[in-house]
């Protein structure tokens, strides 16, 4: 195979690279919420729901989550670049660890930056990797949960309005941002790197009363736009750490999610070959574009939540969160070293449970 086109694969190579830590995410269980439950739900005032927020405000939550995940694969696993992928492999993954949000005034009048970070610092692991059982004492690195360092920026009614302005998607200028797959994305259960706490409803309302959420963001490589629909009721008033809250029940979907990379990386070797390019040299390109595939599916996502939120403090003061989804990769690339072209299919569920308890702040 000619250098031009060795050095066209290489470009490839670190593309796959880029992506290949991009799925493997989170999955499921935490404690129960601390309220009592009211048969049925007392009455409650009317009221505006707000989150209360200045800059320079610190509040603090400990998390809890549980994870479970399925995961088959074959093929060539150097198509993931560094990454270690098991044939098969079925892990329980629980911990819990301490998230901070700080908040900072927004670009506009009655927005907000939040920075938010966190890290899982008491991981245990059960399970087994192509039928082998899983050392306690090291994650998987397909299951690993990253430290969060995400900001963005909410509204008083905590709807996410925008990147902070030290968000980073090292992505974002070649792919057009990883979307549901990034940090802050939109796959509902799995992504604990969010605002803590649900959209609110900008009109006033009390027990019985219902409102809808929906988020769109752009999808990746031209294809449709990934939707999200967030339907929240109130469902009661309780009482947590002396305060009367509301308890809202939460149901979130996102519309399956599909993009084959192959025709954007065909686009880009097609504006890199040479135009004094050699019959065979386009040739072999062309070949290998013929079979090239980089195809990677999350199905529809779902699931529920439960939050108390305090209409006094205008905070949650715990939010839990049950969520499950699929995601499939199918590739088909030339190895990095025979320049051969490879494949690699995997399929993974996630599942998973996790808790956000508030345990300081300013109006804690």
């Amino acid at each position: 195979m000619s250098k031009r086109v060795l050095g066209l694969l290489a470009v490839l190579a670190l593309v796959v690279a880029a992506c290949g830590g991009g799925t493997a995410s989170s999955t499921t269980a935490a404690p129960a919420p601390e309220q009592t439950s009211t048969t049925p739900p007392p009455a409650a005032e009317a009221v505006l729901l707000s989150y209360t927020l200045t800059a320079g405000d610190e509040f603090h939550y400990e998390v809890a989550i549980d994870q479970h995940i399925e995961m088959s694969a074959e093929g060539d696993a150097a198509v993931m670049g560094e990454e270690e992928m098991p044939g098969s492999a079925s892990i329980d993954l629980s911990g819990t660890g301490n998230f901070t949000q700080v908040v900072s005034a927004g670009p506009s009048e009655g927005t907000y930056e939040v920075h938010l970070t966190g890290e899982f610092s008491d991981v245990s692991v059960t399970g087994t990797v192509d039928g082998e059982p899983v050392d306690s004492s090291e994650v998987p690195e397909f299951a690993a949960i990253e430290p969060i360092d995400v900001t963005f920026v909410v509204d008083e009614q905590g709807k996410v309005v925008g990147d902070g302005a030290d968000a980073d998607d090292s992505m974002a200028g070649m792919l057009g941002g990883l979307g549901a797959l990034g940090e802050g994305g939109a796959v509902p259960g799995l992504d604990f790197g969010q605002f803590i706490g649900i959209p609110l409803s900008d009109q006033e309302v009390t027990v019985g009363d219902t409102w809808t959420e929906e988020v769109e963001i752009p999808g990746m490589m031209a294809e449709e736009p990934i939707v999200t629909t967030i339907t929240s009721e109130v469902t009661g008033v309780d009482e947590v750490a002396g305060a009367e809250v509301f308890v809202i029940a939460t149901e979130t979907a996102t519309s399956p999610i599909e993009f084959d990379m192959a025709e954007f990386f065909a686009g880009m070797f097609g504006a890199f070959t040479p135009q004094d390019a050699t019959e065979e040299e386009v040739a072999e390109m062309e070949a290998m574009l013929a079979e090239l595939r980089f195809l990677i599916s999350i199905e529809g996502s779902t699931s529920e939540s439960t939050t108390l939120f305090d209409p006094e403090a205008g905070l949650a003061r715990q939010v839990d969160t049950t969520g499950a989804t699929d995601i499939s990769m199918d590739m088909n690339v030339p190895d990095e070293e025979t320049k051969d072209m490879v494949g690699f299919v995997m399929n993974m569920n996630l599942d998973q449970v996790v808790s956000f308890k508030l345990t300081s702040g300013p109006t804690a």
